[in-house]
């Protein structure tokens, strides 16, 4: 595993995998999409963003040196055969929908080497059901990371029924090789991550759409009381994630029954374009409390 390449790497997920990748391996690492403006988002939030490997030198958490020589193994590419045709390891990290997840497979099946390892790091959809677009549907293993990418420790992964054994072990001792803690699930629509944590939220955004609480008490709430380092709408807000959980949650909703309903708020946010914080989603109008119009000061309006 010596070359890594992550489609998708200019996104709020992918950045985080390239650094963890970069900081706690001596592997090449080449951001792949086919904008050129993602790319150079990925690049710049790799060297320069929240969780970038220079904000890991100001916190004396990596030296001035180890961050120069990560950024030296680092790349970027809109063209998929330089930036797939030597990958050992590809992660795929696009937005959560069936169709967008298996175009872009088919494109890394046309690319990549035969030997390499293709992890997807969706959130919801079955490995199984993403598989076909890669002529060889046992190179595919699901890889559901968590934000930060870079700092949360746990991955999720996730074999299918035609996932090959050699390459389940390959990923597997890859993220433990860089500090990962690698639990491995079965594939179904979910896996367990999501199916758990998605309801959490729903049944926080239906206690504020029958009046019970706001947002920010929600928030207040789950932070003090549960321990959780982040309340949900800021959460859905700061890391601009609403949307991932609005697709994935209406695909379990499909998949799984109306136990996983979305919210008629949460329709309504969606359709009117609040998909948090615009400097993960430019096209976003706000977030949750500037639709509701509330401040994140418990019982305040904004």
């Amino acid at each position: 595993m010596k070359n890594i390449a992550i489609l998708g790497g200019g996104g709020l997920m992918g950045h985080g995998i390239a650094v963890a990748c970069l900081a706690a391996s001596d592997t090449q690492v080449t951001i792949v999409s086919r904008r050129d403006e993602s790319v150079k988002s990925g690049l710049d939030a790799v060297e320069n963003g929240k969780y970038g490997l220079r904000r890991a030198v100001a916190r004396s958490r990596m030296t001035a040196e180890a961050a120069e020589e990560a950024l030296s193994r680092l790349h970027g590419t809109t063209d998929y055969s330089e930036g797939l045709g030597e990958a050992d390891l590809i992660f795929e990290s696009i937005p959560e929908v069936p169709k967008l997840k298996l175009a872009a497979l088919e494109a890394v099946g046309a690319a990549a080497p035969a030997h390499a390892a293709v992890a997807t790091n969706t959130s919801s959809i079955m490995i199984a059901e993403l598989c076909s677009a890669l002529p060889d549907p046992s190179r595919l293993i699901g890889t559901h990371w968590f934000y930060p990418s870079n700092v949360m420790p746990l991955v999720e992964v996730a074999e299918s029924a035609l996932t090959a054994p050699e390459v389940t072990t390959q990923v597997v001792d890859f993220l433990t090789s860089i500090g990962k803690r690698p639990v491995r699930v079965k594939d179904a629509p979910g896996f367990f991550m999501t199916r758990f944590v998605n309801n959490f939220i729903a049944e926080a955004i239906r206690a504020v759409e029958l009046g019970i609480t706001g947002p920010a008490e929600v928030d207040e709430m789950v932070r003090t009381g549960l321990g959780w380092p982040m309340g949900v709408f800021e959460l859905l807000d700061d890391t601009a994630s609403f949307d991932a959980w609005y697709h994935a949650q209406e695909y379990l909703q499909e998949m799984c029954g109306e136990r996983y309903q979305v919210p008629p708020l949460a329709r309504q946010v969606f359709a009117a374009g609040y998909l948090g914080d615009k400097t993960f989603k430019p096209t976003s109008r706000g977030g949750w409390y500037d639709f509701l119009g509330v401040s994140r000061d418990k019982g305040s309006e904004a």
